[in-house]
């Protein structure tokens, strides 16, 4: 009996369906050389001119999406813009020089969108770009930051170190007359001139926010503060106070001056006008213009329409036509798939069951096949099926060995559970460890304005008593009773602000105690909770030169666990001053917070320490990893961070490491439940 060869028998398949190819491609090749004759009345008339509208429109609306960024502070919208009134321009140009307008009423249209366009383009120019400008007003917010850092903050640094020192003296000094006459009034005449500083501060960034009043109180808080620092000179006449006194000088003229170049740069209301003028022209001269714009696209829509129905009857003739081939297709298709089933398929359906078989286990099938290309898979198959007889034999033996696998995975499964309950204790000890330290630290913390009150309490008292024997005696006049007045307002006044401090510090100390304590979730102010947090770790670098600065968005309402996230803080600041700093005699910590899309923020904690080296940025997160064993690190803080961030808040994080180490926080502002 000859072979019968399958690739003969798909031969003849593949050759009746070229056939049928064939004559539907004739079909096609039919009637897209009828739509062709037709469509090309609408590809030379119409459609030029509606892509020629629809370019002019879309630049106009770019034009007014270029001066809406630019007030938004885009500079480069500017040169943009001039790009999007060329191509305007050209478009109008080529619009006339084709002569594409067909009737009167496409012509009045495009007269109109022309005048209309050209005024608006003259009121852009005049009443937006020529009158406020993105680079002077960045220049204005550099030049206002700039006196924040480099004037400002020493300011009142300078100023309340010469408080504290000056408070510190009256606590050590012994005799009252210095006491009533230099120490009291100086500190006095420093908490003065520190609220003139910081209104100034105010001041300047009310102005950036268009307060018409800013001006005037800088210049009144200026003058203030000069009138203090007068009064205060004549008290400090030690050669360091002296100095510190020409430093303040020094700092403050340099405020002012930045403060009034500022006001000379930027005018807020230029901002104001050009975004008026920029309304006015979308209610007034844009709404006429696409008024026009849509007559003109409605006029061209008209025609487009009329060519497409001379298109609607060529395309019945060509659906009848494929209706009648698409029946003898599917008559073809039908015989095609009985005569494949009947040489292909059921040949493979016997071989896929006989499979079947042998992969549930029966060994004892008899393959019967033809002398084809098939009948070759069957002679394998069989072949396979001797195969599968002796690989069951050595599955015997291996499940004694699986067996055996199982019990030693149990036994480092208990070990391992083991291990995993020591390190939930040892992480445990590091949080009670963090609390004991915010505890000593707060306390020591408010000893400094309880000691202030005390020691004005004293004195408030010793002064009582003195007025009270001199009344008793009659020997009381109007100037002693006066001095007493003035004397007992002050010492009030300076009181009230270290009770003041001391119930602001223990106000922070018991939220982020309690916050600490528990895994609590609620809503809170994210800026809030990060100065709560701050001001309990702030008597770590109190005798240091380290600074910290935190740059958050006031409005950010979080729904987390303020817990957790304040102790992901806290180990981060704990992690900079001991492997960042190491002992270094300066260093800078910055927090800065951004909102990210999908209601996400962004939190950056920087320091410019040692940085961490290659070798160690992927083992950061390790547990008990840490290259100060013994020396106060326990390896678990930047684990504890690393499972907090990811299990309790829901968010990632990163650690990069140039010119010191940034970690990079991603939170979302709603936890997961």
């Amino acid at each position: 009996m000859a072979r019968k060869s399958i690739l003969t028998q798909l031969n003849k398949v593949f050759i009746s369906i070229t056939l049928l190819v064939i004559i539907i491609a004739s079909i096609f090749a039919f009637t897209s050389q009828k739509m062709l004759v037709a469509s090309n009345a609408i590809l030379r008339a119409d459609l030029p001119l509606e892509m020629a509208i629809e370019s002019m429109n879309s630049t106009l609306k770019a034009m007014q999406t270029n001066a809406a960024l630019y007030l938004l502070g885009y500079e480069d919208q500017k040169q943009q813009y001039q790009v999007n009134l060329a191509l305007l321009q050209s478009t109008k140009q080529t619009i006339s020089h084709q002569k594409l307008l067909t009737n009167n009423e496409q012509i009045n249209a495009f007269y109109q969108v022309n005048q209309l366009s050209n005024a608006i383009n003259q009121q852009y120019q005049t009443l937006i770009f020529d009158v406020y400008s993105p680079e002077d007003e960045k220049a204005a917010k550099q030049i206002a930051a700039n006196l924040l850092e480099n004037n400002a903050k020493p300011l009142e640094k300078i100023i309340d170190f010469r408080a504290q020192d000056e408070i510190k003296g009256s606590q050590e000094s012994s005799d009252e007359e210095e006491l009533r006459y230099d120490d009291i009034p100086a500190i006095h005449y420093y908490l003065q001139l520190v609220d003139e500083a910081g209104d100034m501060q105010n001041a300047l960034a009310s102005y950036l926010l268009n307060d018409k009043n800013a001006k005037q109180e800088f210049d009144e808080n200026g003058e203030a503060f000069v009138k203090w620092l007068t009064l205060l000179e004549p008290l400090e006449q030690d050669e360091d106070e002296v100095a510190d006194i020409t430093h303040i000088k020094q700092l403050f003229e340099q405020l002012l001056d930045g403060g009034y170049q500022l006001f000379n740069l930027y005018n807020p209301e230029s901002l104001a006008s050009a975004t008026h003028a920029f309304n006015q022209l979308k209610q007034t001269h844009i709404a006429d213009i696409e008024q026009q714009m849509s007559v003109l696209l409605n006029s061209t829509s008209n025609q487009v329409v009329s060519q497409l129905e001379d298109l609607k009857s060529t395309n019945i003739g060509s659906i009848i036509l494929l209706a009648l081939f698409a029946m003898i297709t599917i008559i073809l298709l039908i015989s095609l798939s009985f005569y494949t089933k009947r040489t292909i398929y059921l040949p493979i359906e016997k071989l896929a069951k006989s499979v079947d078989a042998l992969r549930l286990g029966e060994r004892n099938i008899q393959f019967i096949h033809n002398d084809d290309e098939l009948g070759d898979v069957f002679k394998n198959v069989e072949k396979f099926q001797h195969d599968l007889r002796q690989l069951d034999a050595l599955q015997k033996n291996e499940a004694q060995y699986k067996l055996q696998l199982e019990l030693e995975r149990d036994k480092l499964q208990q070990a391992l559970n083991t291990l995993q309950q020591a390190q939930k204790k040892l992480i445990n000890s590091e949080k009670m460890a963090s609390l004991g330290a915010l505890v000593a630290g707060i306390s020591h913390e408010i000893n400094t304005p309880i000691g202030i009150a005390v020691t004005i309490s004293s004195t408030f008292e010793s002064r009582v008593k003195e007025f009270v024997t001199q009344a008793r005696t009659g020997q009381l006049n109007l100037s002693d009773l006066e001095m007493f007045e003035q004397e007992s307002l002050e010492g009030l006044v300076i009181m009230q602000k270290a009770l003041n401090r001391a119930a602001e510090l223990i106000h922070s100390f018991k939220q982020v105690a309690i916050d600490q304590s528990s895994n609590q979730r609620r809503s809170f102010l994210l800026d809030e909770m990060l100065n709560e947090v701050f001001n309990t770790l702030k008597h770590q670098i109190k005798r240091s030169t380290y600074t910290v600065s935190i740059d958050c968005p006031a409005d950010i309402m979080m729904d987390s666990f303020p817990g957790p996230f304040g102790q992901v803080i806290t180990n981060l600041f704990n992690n900079a001053i001991i492997h960042g700093f190491d002992g270094a005699q300066t260093g800078d910590i910055s927090v800065k917070v951004y909102l990210e899309e999908n209601d996400k923020i962004k939190l950056q904690f920087n320091d410019n320490g040692i940085g961490i080296p290659v070798s160690h940025i992927d083992k950061i997160f390790d547990p008990f990893f840490t290259t100060k064993l013994g020396q106060g690190g326990s390896g678990l803080g930047m684990n504890i961070v690393y499972n907090i961030v990811n299990n309790i808040l829901g968010g990632d994080i990163s650690v990069t490491s140039h010119n010191g180490t940034t970690f990079t926080l991603i939170i979302p502002i709603i936890a997961p439940k």
